[in-house]
């Protein structure tokens, strides 16, 4: 198996978060992303909420469909 040209030996990689706007990938320790300058906490934030929104529109109609099915 051949190891990738620039993969040090023993070295741990660099943590890296996306940016939630460009979709790059970022230091951890950033604010803004290097890219598009995007606030990366509250792309998060805004995400999060996204993500919730979307998991209570599903389990809702989950149990429509479910009360459907039912009755």
């Amino acid at each position: 198996m051949a190891e990738h040209a620039n993969r040090e030996p023993g070295r741990i990689p660099v943590p890296l978060r996306l940016c939630r706007a460009c979709r790059q990938f970022v230091r951890i320790e950033n604010a803004d992303c290097d890219f598009c300058g995007a606030d990366l906490e509250a792309l998060e934030i805004a995400h999060a909420e996204a993500v919730t929104a979307m998991r209570v529109a599903g389990d809702a109609l989950r149990a429509a469909l479910e009360g459907r099915l039912r009755g």
